[in-house]
């Protein structure tokens, strides 16, 4: 009997530490994300003329890799000096909420945000990727080869591009001017309509 009792009792001291450290693991990080996710928000209304509730993380290359391998959510590449893309993110944060996207959990209830401005310029390895993911959605540079222009939103199921939307709208002919309310309401309907698609996408 004591020998059982020798036996067993170390086991389940195993089962309670695994079970508690994965307990405490899984609460670092609720509370590391829910960090991040304040942090960025206040970091990127910094940039854009978003509120600091806003939806936007500043994506690592690997989660825009994950997210277009098998994510869903939303992907938004630019970078700040884009005038175009100031004035198009105040407007998806806007359509992502009244789309009750932002109450999802993880990278689904957030717009993964890219600066594709270095990784263009140098045209580095991790560009080359993107562009091998995106190139059938992709305009053409001069040259004739799929570049990533900006703002440029991507929705995307579970891996799978449902569609996306670079720049604003045609009739926005001067990209240092602000959207008026009739050229908000087209890209509003834009955004709505491929984040309807991207939910109810069957994929």
């Amino acid at each position: 009997m004591k020998k059982i009792l020798l036996l067993i009792l170390p086991i389940a001291l195993i089962i309670c530490i695994s079970s508690c450290g994965k307990t405490d693991a899984s609460e670092d990080i609720s509370e590391d994300w829910a960090t991040r996710c304040e942090s960025d928000a206040r970091r990127f209304a910094e940039l854009y003329n978003v509120s600091e509730q806003n939806p936007y993380i500043f994506a690592t290359f690997e989660e825009l890799v994950t997210q277009l391998e098998l994510g869903t959510g939303v992907i938004a590449f630019g970078f700040p000096d884009c005038p175009r893309c100031q004035n198009v993110f105040p407007v998806l944060e806007r359509v992502f909420k009244e789309s009750k996207m932002d109450q999802h959990a993880g990278y689904r209830g957030k717009i993964l945000y890219y600066d594709i401005f270095d990784d263009r310029d140098a045209n580095n390895e991790r560009y080359q990727i993107l562009v091998g993911f995106l190139k059938d959605f992709l305009n053409a540079d001069d040259s004739g080869n799929p570049r990533i222009f900006v703002p440029d939103i991507f929705f995307v199921n579970t891996g799978t591009i449902i569609g996306n939307h670079m720049d604003t709208v045609p009739s926005m002919t001067d990209p240092f001017a602000s959207l008026n309310d009739e050229q908000t309401m087209e890209l509003t309907g834009i955004y709505m309509d491929l984040l309807l698609e991207m939910e109810n996408c069957d994929c």
